[in-house]
């Protein structure tokens, strides 16, 4: 729908037209006296038209000096009387009154009182020429003229509205009928026949006003909206102008960018896939000049048919190829490896395809050394275990032969030793080969783990079994040091699904690190506790502790830290990294808290699914 405030005739539903169509109410944007329904729209007019309405009105000051040279006429009808005075008055003052509209009223500001002043200009015209008609100068025939030229001046000549106009010349027309009928010339007949013809001019002069204002207001609106379509086209041409500017300034840009850029680029049609440009990387890359580029096939230098297939499919429009690294083949047949991507682009008003390529030669070769690298350590590391297992077991055949026969030397089994120092000394040789096989057995475990071969024999478990036969292993050094082990369970006692000697052997590496590194006197906790999806189970002493910084370390085979009772006991430090890897084997996980001088507290956290109560409860629900 049109707006009539932006210069266009509102097209509302009216009546319909033959088909069905509704017939725009034209009608309807303008008042019966063909001026604009619009208020605003008419004030725009105005605005527009007004220069001409006070020139038309200036021009009319020529009519009306005439009109006012008329009094030579009544002299000379009523010689120097007073109606020819009172004539005379009423002339002159119609100069001056005629002046009024245009020296108080010019500014379209002012518009009404305007169209109100040139009013009152033709009502005192009107005035006059009624006191010539009543003063009886001149033939009823000759005052139906003199009217008839009024009306058609009013009409036709005078800058005024419409309606009051028609108010103005109605009421003369009335007026001078009246006047005339007094005339005794004046036959009814003549009379009819004048008044129709006055009522005929009113019409006429009325309609082509009418026609006229609509005829001038849709000029108006037509030139509004051929000066909009102009500034609209102006508007375009210069968003046009701009926008082919901005597109030049990006080509020059990507130019630029294009050729200075570090990464290889190419640009490639996409029908014949012919390079059109490639930068100097991309040059250099291939070991090509600029000529030689544009003649080359992309596809050539492509090795895989599947890189191949995505730059098909990229031309096509259908994707655009991600980050992908593949071969290709670089001057003299060498193979390059790069990472590319592919897309389509729009390049000097043409679809084409923008190929970078980032060369990771160098970096895969790293990479393939690094691989090598760590292939090489990981079989280092397996024959290294290989190794430790191996020697661990031909190591056990005869530290079993030395335990058991000191032990049978300490025992006497086969009658006395004679001398007590034998007995001292083959005690020493039983506790240093158990040491010994101790140590063994952990690098042995320790080895298996790290090789994948340690499996655990899982089997229903009670854990106040488990926790007192490590405290008990552990008891006779620690009543050594005259520290007591204390261990709170909870109740009723517990059972869970566990590999039993793993887990009594994480109790004892853990109780006996406790003990070791605990001053003569204190007390060793050993706790567990059933916690929301887990089973903790803790080693709490008050020992020399361990720095925040140093618990990674503890945690690393074959390493101790030093410190003040450390050094005085003797340890591989495979107790914790054994201890950990052993919790991780059931899918726990092993934590230490500590800090020097305070103590140590290890957790080992078991899932809550390896208790028993907790499987079954599961299986319940």
């Amino acid at each position: 729908m049109s707006n009539l405030a932006d210069g266009r005739i509102t097209d509302k539903p009216g009546s319909e037209m033959p088909g069905g169509r509704a017939m725009p109410a034209v009608e309807r944007a303008y008042r019966w006296s063909g001026e604009f329904a619009d208020v605003a729209l008419e004030a725009r007019f105005r605005g527009a038209t007004w220069h001409e309405t006070v020139e038309r009105m200036q021009a009319i000051q020529i009519g009306v000096i005439l009109f006012s040279a008329w009094s030579f006429i009544d002299y000379y009808i009523f010689g120097p009387s007073w109606q020819f005075a009172v004539l005379l008055a009423g002339r002159i003052a119609a100069i001056l009154i005629a002046r009024v509209p245009v020296r108080f009223f010019a500014a379209v500001e002012h518009s009404e009182a305007f169209f109100l002043a040139v009013t009152c200009v033709q009502a005192h015209i009107v005035f006059v020429f009624l006191l010539l008609v009543g003063f009886g100068g001149m033939t009823a025939g000759d005052h139906a003229l003199g009217t008839v030229i009024f009306l058609a001046a009013f009409y036709f000549g005078t800058p005024n509205r419409l309606l009051y106009n028609v108010i103005l010349s109605a009421s003369f027309t009335i007026a001078v009928v009246a006047a005339l009928a007094t005339y005794p010339d004046m036959t009814v007949q003549s009379l009819v026949t004048t008044m129709a013809l006055l009522a005929i001019v009113n019409v006429v002069g009325a309609q082509s006003v009418r026609v006229m204002n609509r005829m001038r207001r849709v000029g108006f609106l037509t030139l509004a909206q051929q000066q909009e379509l102009n500034e609209q086209l102006t508007r375009e041409m210069e968003f046009r102008k701009e926008a082919q500017r901005a597109v030049r300034a990006t080509e020059e840009s990507f130019q630029s960018i294009f050729v200075a850029a570090p990464l290889s680029l190419v640009l490639i049609d996409p029908a014949s896939y012919r390079i059109i440009q490639a930068n100097n990387a991309a040059l250099e890359l291939f070991g090509l000049n600029g000529e030689e580029a544009t003649k080359i096939d992309a596809r050539k230098f492509f090795v895989d048919d599947e890189m191949k297939r995505r730059l098909v499919e990229t031309a096509a429009g259908r994707r655009p190829s991600g980050p992908v690294e593949v071969r290709l083949l670089g001057g003299e047949g060498t193979v390059i490896w790069a990472h590319i991507t592919a897309a389509l682009v729009r390049f000097q008003g043409q679809a084409v395809l923008l190929v970078g390529l980032q060369d990771v030669t160098a970096r895969r070769k790293e990479a393939e050394a690094l691989r090598e690298a760590r292939d090489q350590a990981t079989e280092a590391s397996r024959s290294k275990s290989e190794f430790l297992a191996n020697m661990s077991h031909e190591l056990r055949t005869p530290l079993n032969a030395i335990i058991g026969f000191s032990e049978a030397l300490e025992r006497e089994l086969f009658g006395p030793v004679g001398n007590p120092r034998y007995r001292e000394y083959a005690e020493d040789i039983h506790d240093s080969g158990v040491h010994l096989l101790n140590l063994i057995n952990d690098i042995l475990d320790l080895s298996k783990i790290e090789a994948g071969h340690f499996k655990l024999h899982e089997d229903e478990a009670d854990l106040d079994a488990i926790v007192a036969s490590a405290c008990r292993i552990v008891r006779h050094r620690a009543q050594q040091a005259a520290i007591s082990i204390d261990v709170a369970m909870p109740k009723p006692s517990l059972s869970l699904k566990a590999d039993e000697r793993a887990l009594k052997q994480i109790l004892i590496n853990l109780i006996s690190n406790a003990v070791k590194f605990s001053a003569d006197g204190s007390t060793v906790r050993v706790e567990a506790t059933v916690q929301p999806g887990r089973l903790r189970i803790a080693v709490i002493d008050r020992g020399i502790g361990i720095a925040e910084a140093d618990i990674p370390k503890a945690l690393a085979p074959f390493t101790q830290i030093d410190g003040t009772l450390s050094r005085t006991h003797e340890g591989t430090g495979l107790g914790l990294p054994l201890a950990k890897h052993l919790t991780e084997l059931h899918g726990g996980m092993l934590m230490i808290e500590s800090a020097p001088g305070e103590g140590t507290t290890v957790y080992v956290d078991l899932p809550a699914s390896r208790l028993v109560s907790y499987q079954a409860h599961n299986l319940a629900g």
